[in-house]
């Protein structure tokens, strides 16, 4: 039976002329990979293959070093591809988190493998279709081909396939636990930080440097705050149940390890490890059913959504709103929600240079309102304008550039450094002078910027 599967993945695999794999790292992928490198090899053609590897802070560095060491043992390309940005764009964790990073992620990589003409391919087997895998309609929405699963492969497949080859390294992948992105074990919901994600790797590696082969370690936070808007977390660790006896004769060590590393508290979980544990809390995650604009109503023609549903859970969504009040940090919470791949579709698409017409348009509005002397209209088109202020940082978070702290910490840094009149110990006698002063710090600022 697998000798079977096997031969219909070479077939698979030939067909493609030439692959580039999605190299996580992991049993599936890593089995993949070795076994077209073989598959290309006979035929004379070894560079046929290509790998790349997601890196960020939601992979573990050892898979991805275990990925590069594959490639490297085997004499395959490979490359990794920076994909940091990620982890703030889902860092809410919605349910369908698992698609928007695959969309991502995917999406990097396509562009990568049809410059080279390659076959972009995962490691999807079989058993995954058994899962939630919201991250198999990212792929099937690209064109990422999953030949392992098109084959037939189970997991027990793939351990037996890896057992064959003569390469005892690779052999010895048959006997590597499942593995998954550390985000994996933060719960859908709650918010996923790079502290978090530092804390799981971190805490993993130690319980696998005392002998544990399969472990997860789940991040819960804890109701309550220590300090600010600090975050307390509690550490739930998942083995194997063979091996929970092991864990018991260092419990002492471990926990002093784990509250090192940031969680409040440290529990083991007593049912043990389960391969998709967390997917059981979805049903108490996901949103209620939402009430969809039809299909007939055009933009702008509210008349079209009068008397039915929609108007209705209109009506009260505003009532709930008008109740509220927020701050500045809350508007800032508001854009970065809208951004997230589950937000407005309009704002996700937004680029500095799409926004540049809108700064403009909202700016001469602001002035018209100062010019009609009508202060309710000018307190609307000031927020609009913070608006656009607001978005471009966001979108520059997203890229990395820079963020709203950044903004505010130049500006006020702008302000007191061309005011030492007010905030140091140099006087003026009037506007003039002030301005004359600003004008002359302006310089000497140029001045130390070129030199």
């Amino acid at each position: 039976m697998l000798d079977n599967k096997l031969k219909k993945l070479e077939e698979i695999i030939k067909g493609y002329g030439q692959m580039l794999v999605a190299l996580s790292g992991g049993v599936d992928s890593s089995f993949l990979i070795a076994f077209a490198h073989k598959v290309y090899s006979e035929e004379g053609r070894p560079d046929a293959i290509a790998a790349l590897t997601a890196a960020g802070p939601q992979f573990a560095e050892d898979e991805q070093r275990r990925a590069a060491a594959l490639c490297d043992r085997l004499g395959i390309a490979h490359k990794s591809v920076d994909v940091s940005h990620i982890t703030g764009m889902l860092k809410r964790n919605p349910v369908d988190r698992c698609y928007h990073c695959k969309r991502e992620i995917f999406g990097m990589l396509r562009e990568r493998a049809d410059m080279a003409g390659s076959i972009l391919c995962d490691g999807t087997n079989l058993d995954d279709m058994a899962d939630y895998r919201p991250g198999s309609r990212a792929a099937e929405e690209l064109g990422v081909a999953s030949p392992l699963r098109e084959a037939g492969l189970t997991k027990e497949d793939i351990r037996r396939g890896l057992r064959t080859f003569e390469d005892s390294a690779v052999r010895e992948l048959a006997d590597m636990p499942a593995l998954a992105c550390l985000a994996t074990r933060i719960p859908y919901g709650e918010i996923i930080t790079e502290e978090k994600l530092r804390a799981i790797e971190d805490a993993e590696l130690f319980l696998k440097s005392r002998g544990l082969r399969q472990v997860r370690v789940r991040c819960h936070e804890i109701a309550g705050r220590l300090s600010g808007n600090e975050s307390r977390f509690m550490a739930r660790i998942e083995l194997l149940p063979e091996e929970m006896a092991k864990m018991l004769k260092f419990r002492a060590e471990a926990e002093e390890k784990l509250r090192s590393l940031g969680f409040r508290f440290v529990t083991m979980d007593l049912s043990g490890y389960e391969r998709g544990k967390m997917n059981s809390l979805i049903e108490s995650t996901e949103k209620p059913d939402r009430i969809k604009v039809r299909e007939t109503v055009v933009r702008g023609n509210a008349a079209n959504m009068e008397g039915g549903d929609i108007m209705e859970e209109i009506d009260r969504f505003l009532k709930e709103i008008r109740e509220q009040k927020y701050s500045f940090g809350d508007f800032v919470s508001i854009i970065e929600r809208l951004r997230q791949p589950d937000g407005c579709p309009w704002d996700r698409e937004q680029t500095h240079l799409s926004l540049k017409k809108h700064l403009v348009e909202e700016a001469n509005e602001a002035l018209e309102a100062i010019d009609e002397g009508d202060r309710r209209h000018l307190c609307e088109e000031l927020g609009d304008v913070l608006l656009q202020i607001v978005l471009h940082s966001q979108i520059a978070a997203e890229n990395g550039d820079f963020t709203i702290d950044d903004v505010v910490q130049c500006a006020s840094e702008k302000m007191i450094r061309r005011h030492p009149h007010v905030f140091g110990n140099i006087d003026v006698s009037g506007v003039d002078e002030g301005l004359d002063l600003w004008e002359e710090i302006k310089k000497r600022e140029k001045t130390k910027a070129g030199g």
